[in-house]
């Protein structure tokens, strides 16, 4: 870059074109252009005819401004720079946002604005306090073009002057006004890295900007992405543009995105219609995991209902564009793990160009050489930008724990020293990567914004009743949305919901499950729920009490469709779909479930995690045996054959809720033998062959006691599919 600097006789001299990292200190103006500005020939005269120019009033303003600073030398792009070299007009293109940000100052000189003494006195139709020039410098030229963006955002330092060089302000006094009126937010100009801001964001603060050449228009933003492309003016603006997209693609996701792109999917990802805040988190996380490619790991650790899970979701839903493919695995248990890689195998054998060892694979059945061969592609040469969710992982393996269902995440992580992940725990003992506490929300504003979204009742700001409420629910984020959901079901006033409450609190504290404020805070409001429910629809209480007997996630209709005339009432009329249909709805209505996208086969419908151990420990304090029954039997009769149409998917959906109905089966109330058997048949296509085992002996057992002991040798089930 060349700088310009002033002798004492007045005279200007351009400096010999400098490398970037030999440049002395500096200052540069930032200004729109006029008709009659001064040009680099002009300078490089050794005539001063061109001081004559309308235009030398900003050079000379700036050359004064700087020596007041103590600069010697200064930068402004009319006349440093040789328009008539295309390679220099490149080069310093490609360098402006890197020359204003290496600048000690940047000042702006608005040719619109005015503050003479006759104008700066206030008018009758001012507001007090009101600058006169106020008005003028929101509407000024300075704000609508393209290439003053980059000169707002990259100097540390910038201040305003009128055209009389009169001090206006700086960039950090005259925030809230620019703010305003350019759309970008407070953070970016007080030097936020740009990378925390997506591209969409970025690409926002351009509009209603112009400049004289169309192709400027993706040309000025360069430097806001922080790429580089050759200028090649004439090619139009919409072709320009699609060149910056692709280049800022290649940034962001690598050479070789294309090769491993994968178009993101929400499937397996739970929906958070009522999330809200969690800013400086999410910011967190943007800095942590930004890259090179090299591997980034954040941990997501916090009570349970916190907002974990939505705070990763929403991590994704912001930045999904600058990545090349976003997974999300359900670390929670062995079968929701094998679930997610097959989804996830499935995808990138449509989408990918590269499918490494994962093409031949058998999906149904390969499941350890499933993962091997994900760990394999996503540790590909190039495959770096690829953001991977480890969700629920609550039962860890971890020094001195002993338990029979933890879970080594090791196992499932790629090998390579690459790509990002985000795992969500509630635990902090986990021992790797960077740890954000995801903590109760602290602002109250906060908290009634969740309540006020959920309930759709506005004004809550200002509600005292509404204040008590949320102090009482302390931060967490799921109790706020139960109470939220059923404000808005339910024609009562929050104080007597506050009331109603109160008396749920008072009527469980003594319950040894919920041995901290937040189980209690979040047990009160759901009971305050089941009871309204209840009262409303019966048949949705039955089903949420017999969902303790299955997995939390994905219950869908076949599954709980009555299988004989022995079947109780309430699950007889459950097996009509429209009392399914509306029983979902109703406790959809009270934020008790939400729609899943496991599977897109059919609807399934998931309660949290949280929920379902309330449903287990208070609604099912005292086990019942004949549900545990129904809940095995009912998905026992669902097991296909061999021979059906996507057999696999349908018992991969089956596993997690076979594992969960199994695991808590006793002596008594024994399901009938036909139902452990086809059980074992689950088990041994999943692999699970010691599973099986015990599922085919229960089976045996349970035949031996109908038919005695002589006749169980005539027994024999079915073969094992092999």
């Amino acid at each position: 870059m060349r700088l310009l600097q002033r002798d004492n006789s007045n005279n200007y001299i351009l400096t010999a074109d400098l490398r970037a990292d030999d440049s002395p200190p500096y200052a540069i103006l930032s200004h729109t252009w006029g008709e009659d500005e001064v040009i680099y020939n002009d300078v490089k005269t050794n005539s001063n005819d061109w001081q004559q120019k309308a235009g030398y009033d900003k050079i000379k303003f700036c050359a004064d401004q700087a020596k007041r600073h103590g600069l010697q030398h200064f930068w402004v792009d009319t006349c440093c720079i040789d328009k008539s070299d295309a390679i220099e007009l490149q080069t310093a293109i490609n360098s402006m946002f890197r020359w204003y940000r290496s600048a000690k100052r940047c000042y702006v000189f608005l040719s619109g604005v005015s503050c003479l003494s006759t104008s700066c006195s206030a008018t009758s139709s001012q507001q007090p306090g009101v600058a006169s020039w106020d008005i003028a410098f929101r509407g000024s030229r300075w704000f609508t073009r393209g290439w003053t963006l980059h000169e707002l955002i990259a100097p540390q330092t910038v201040e305003f002057y009128s055209k009389e060089g009169v001090f206006l302000g700086d960039k950090r006094s005259l925030e809230a006004v620019i703010r305003d009126v350019t759309g970008i937010p407070a953070r970016a100009l007080r030097g936020t890295p740009l990378s925390d801001f997506t591209t969409s964001e970025r690409e926002a603060w351009v509009r209603n900007r112009e400049t004289k050449y169309e192709e400027d228009m993706a040309y000025s933003l360069l430097g806001i992405f922080g790429v580089h492309m050759p200028l090649i003016y004439g090619e139009g603006r919409e072709q320009a543009q699609r060149r910056l997209r692709e280049e800022v693609q290649r940034s962001v996701k690598g050479t070789h995105h294309n090769k491993f792109s994968i178009s993101f999917s929400l499937s397996g990802v739970p929906e958070t219609p009522h999330f809200v805040a969690r800013d400086a988190e999410v910011s967190e996380m943007r800095r942590m995991l930004c890259s090179d490619g090299s591997r980034r790991i954040v941990v997501l650790h916090g009570l349970g209902g916190i907002g974990k899970t939505q705070l990763a979701a929403t991590y994704i839903n912001r930045y999904r564009d600058e990545y090349s493919a976003i997974f999300w695995i359900n670390i929670k248990d062995e079968a929701s793990i094998q679930q997610s890689f097959a989804r996830i195998a499935t995808q990138i054998l449509e989408q990918s160009a590269d499918t490494g060892s994962l093409k031949g694979l058998n999906l149904q059945q390969d499941h350890d050489k499933i993962v091997q061969a994900m760990k394999a592609w996503l540790s590909l040469p190039g495959n770096t930008r690829w953001l991977i969710v480890y969700d629920n992982y609550d039962d860890p393996k971890l020094p001195g724990r002993k338990a029979d269902a933890v879970v080594d995440i090791h196992q499932f992580l790629p090998g390579a020293h690459q790509g990002s992940i985000v795992i969500t725990t509630r635990l902090s003992q986990i021992d790797m990567g960077y740890h954000i506490r995801v903590d109760k929300l602290k602002s109250e504003h906060e908290s009634l914004e969740i309540l006020s979204k959920v309930s759709g009742r506005n004004g809550l700001q200002d509600d005292g009743d509404a204040k008590d409420l949320v102090r009482k629910l302390d931060g967490l984020p799921l109790a706020l949305a139960t109470a939220g959901a059923y404000l808005k079901r339910v024609p009562i006033s929050i104080r007597q919901y506050l009331r109603y409450y109160q008396e749920s609190w008072e009527r469980i504290t003594g319950n040894l499950h919920l041995r901290s404020y937040a189980d209690r805070t979040l047990s009160s409001t759901w009971q305050l729920s089941y009871e309204h429910v209840q009262a409303q629809n019966p048949l949705a209480a039955d089903l949420l009490r017999w969902w303790a007997y299955f997995n939390n996630e994905d219950i869908w209709f076949s599954l709980v469709r009555a299988r004989s005339e022995m079947s109780p009432v309430w699950m007889k009329q459950l097996s009509e779909e429209l009392n399914f249909i509306d029983v979902m709805g109703v406790l959809h209505d009270y934020g008790l479930v939400e729609p899943t996208t496991m599977f897109q086969e059919t609807q399934g419908y998931s309660i949290h995690g949280c929920l379902h151990s309330w449903t287990v420990h208070i609604l099912n304090a005292e086990w019942d045996g004949w549900l545990n029954k129904l809940a095995i039997e009912s998905v026992a009769s669902q097991v296909p054959s061999d021979d059906e149409a996507e057999y696999w998917l349908i018992q991969k959906r089956l596993l997690p809720h076979a594992i969960r109905s199994c695991s808590t089966v006793q002596k008594s109330d024994v399901p009938s033998d036909w139902a452990f058997h086809s059980l074992g048949n689950l088990y041994c296509d999943q692999g699970k062959l010691d599973e099986a085992e015990k599922m085919y002996l229960r089976a045996l057992d349970g035949r031996e006691k109908a038919l005695g002991p002589d006749q169980v040798a005539t027994y024999r089930p079915a073969p094992i599919r092999t």
